[in-house]
């Protein structure tokens, strides 16, 4: 129904063998997408997302996808899927920032290696990216698939600094195992508060900002994404980039 406006959504789509199938994604997605203005909204935006990759790049994020698409976590849903498709949003960035020969990197095939997601040159220098997706916690999860009541409080707690620093610890030590300490490396994080509607995101972004000036991740530029919410708003940091989404 949606085809003609979303042409690389629909390719995602169509590589699912089973659309009836409980455990795959766009389940009921004409209809939803025809009811629901706000979903389209999202997935209008991937898709303009999506049409900025190079054809090799979006065949290499359609097959990244494929084994997600009918991959449903029984607390967390398609949590998995999401986290790949946010590496489009990676990969815009740095074309967007000049970058050339910009390419996602296929996995290691050696046992126990990990690589970044995304690699690309910058006036002659090499740039590796790894994307992070700091996700709900269990409970959190448990809350909004169960459609319990909860409390969201207006500061950010210890696990989620933790959880943060681990991410960036680790996506620092996947760069420069692969590309040495010459490389410009670039921590890419999409944030995925508890906090539903976004109420308090200005003061969690204030909040992570002071976190990251006392607990510096040395020589690694850091980059968050700051997703549409309900309560949308723009937002910037002195000891990080943020990506504003627009609309």
């Amino acid at each position: 129904m949606f085809r003609i406006e979303m042409p690389r959504v629909y390719e995602l789509r169509d590589l699912i063998a089973d659309p009836l199938n409980p455990s795959s994604y766009f389940q009921d997605f004409d209809d939803s997408v025809r009811d629901e203005p706000s979903k389209k909204l999202v997935w209008l935006a991937r898709e303009k997302e999506f049409h900025q990759l190079d054809s090799e790049s979006w065949q290499f994020l359609k097959n990244e996808a494929l084994p997600y698409l009918i991959a449903r976590d029984p607390k967390r849903g398609w949590q998995q899927l999401i986290a790949i498709l946010n590496q489009t949003r990676a990969h815009n960035y740095l074309t967007d920032k000049g970058c050339a020969d910009v390419r996602f990197i296929p996995r290691s095939k050696t046992n126990g290696e990990e690589t970044p997601d995304i690699e690309g040159t910058l006036n002659k220098t090499k740039v590796v990216c790894e994307v992070k997706t700091v996700s709900i916690s269990d409970v959190e999860a448990i809350r909004r698939k169960t459609g319990g009541v909860g409390c969201i409080a207006g500061s950010l707690n210890e696990g989620f600094f933790k959880k943060l620093m681990c991410d960036l610890c680790k996506a620092e030590s996947q760069m420069v195992s692969y590309a040495g300490r010459d490389a410009k490396r670039i921590s890419f994080i999409v944030l995925n508060f508890e906090d539903f509607f976004g109420e308090y995101k200005a003061d969690y972004f204030k909040q992570i900002d002071r976190y990251l000036m006392a607990h510096a991740v040395p020589c690694t530029d850091i980059v968050f994404y700051n997703q549409k919410m309900v309560f949308h708003c723009h937002v910037a940091m002195q000891n990080a980039v943020v990506i504003n989404e627009s609309g």
